[in-house]
């Protein structure tokens, strides 16, 4: 049921293959405006001036208006398997709505707002699914186990939290205790493991060892909120061979930190997985592509000016002004002194190139909406594995969180 939205977005990422493997840093060094947009739509967009560009579909930009209609019809929210948590949890039997809890154990000096939602929104529907089918849940990938703690104190079920990082692990303790002291005695409901999550992780052996007196019968459910890069894969990978894991619900998240696919129709370079990371919401409210982005795409010219090539920049340099800017990178790339320009120089250098600020932040905005249909791609590659796998009876992708909150907001969700 998934294959034909993945073939459709093979087909229309192959016609825009330039556009989602550049590199924005290269926009001006490369001319990207020429080389990676069509011509069709990149005369439209020039004959307008760039000043009545707008987002939502129009009739006064044809073919813009085609290019953001396509990506959006190939989203995840466009899928015909996509559906929100009250629909889905309404299709499984004995469970005919949920509880709503709100985060009342922990403060908000020990939580943010982004991950506060997220748990919330995830926690309580895993809480209520295996609370109402007495299922014990593996949080994989649990970090500092907010996950965890929020279905025993708010669900009571037990849970087991894994994650390879002892510090995580060790702060996770230390919040369990003060909450034991303060609150009620549920938290004892966790138990922490510190161990490297891979395809071959024994979660049935974790489970005998930590919660002895739990009857395994296919009543175990895998879970994990924003599992990064290839842990999502091995989480399938392990939910599929392993019989007592009857349900799966995952938060994929970090899609660049992995080039592993299942369906052999459709790669990712880094560069589109980084892509698929964008959040078309943020993008269109903020009006603007970050000053940082820009400011690097004129360093290039002068890096490529000095004969330097492949530098690594990252992030934190000043924004107030572009010299600023260029001096921190040069600082940070361990350029001679006697090399780098005056800011006078490097003043002109953004001057020069200031008037391409507007085709700068168009064409960093047709690359955002292209991340939708990657996102798309990344996920359906997972679902079609899950589906060929002949062994789910219910497959959904689940629409979650504020995309303003948390652009990462989608799960899958598996039931055997």
């Amino acid at each position: 049921m998934y294959n034909k939205h993945f073939d459709e977005i093979v087909h229309f990422t192959n016609a825009y293959s330039n556009l989602i493997n550049c590199h924005i840093v290269d926009f001006i060094t490369e001319n990207l405006w020429v080389t990676c947009l069509p011509e069709e739509l990149r005369l439209e967009l020039e004959k307008n001036e760039l000043g009545g560009v707008t987002w939502a579909e129009n009739d006064n930009h044809p073919a813009l208006n085609n290019f953001i209609k396509q990506a959006r019809r190939l989203s995840l929210q466009s899928c015909s398997t996509e559906i929100n948590s009250n629909d889905f949890i309404n299709t499984l039997p004995g469970i005919s709505n949920w509880n709503k809890c709100t985060h009342k154990t922990i403060k908000r000096e020990f939580i943010n707002a982004k991950k506060l939602h997220e748990v919330e929104c995830l926690g309580n529907i895993i809480g209520t699914i295996a609370a109402k089918i007495d299922n014990l849940v593996i949080d994989a990938g649990a970090g500092k186990a907010y996950l965890s703690t929020f279905l025993a104190e708010n669900h009571n079920v037990p849970v087991l939290a894994v994650d390879s990082s002892q510090l995580c692990s060790n702060g996770a303790i230390c919040r369990q205790k003060k909450l034991q002291k303060k609150l009620t005695p549920s938290p004892s409901l966790v138990h922490y493991v510190v161990e490297e999550i891979n395809d071959g992780t024994d979660y049935i052996k974790m489970v005998k060892q930590h919660f002895c007196d739990w009857k395994i019968n296919r009543n175990l459910l895998l879970t994990g909120l924003h599992t990064c890069g290839a842990l999502t894969d091995s989480i399938i990978k392990t939910f599929l061979i392993t019989k007592d894991i009857n349900i799966l619900c995952i938060v994929p998240c970090c899609y660049h930190l992995t080039n592993e696919t299942f369906n052999k129709k459709m790669s990712f370079s880094k560069n589109a997985r980084m892509l698929a990371q964008q959040s078309v919401e943020r993008s269109i409210k903020n009006k603007f592509v970050p000053s940082s982005l820009f400011y690097r795409a004129i360093l290039q010219v002068v890096l490529r000016s000095l004969g330097i090539h492949n530098a690594r920049v990252g992030r934190g340099g000043p924004l107030h002004d572009f010299s600023s800017y260029a001096q921190w990178a040069f600082s940070r790339i361990g350029i001679d002194l006697e090399k780098i320009p005056s800011r006078e120089i490097l003043t002109s250098t953004f001057q020069y190139y200031a008037h391409l600020m507007k085709k700068f932040y168009i064409f960093q905005m047709l690359r955002v909406h292209m991340g939708l249909v990657l996102e798309a791609a990344i996920m359906l590659d997972r679902m079609i594995f899950l589906q060929n796998s002949n062994q789910c009876s219910k497959l959904a992708i689940l629409r979650l969180f504020d995309p303003m909150l948390s652009p990462r907001r989608y799960a899958i969700i598996a039931i055997k």
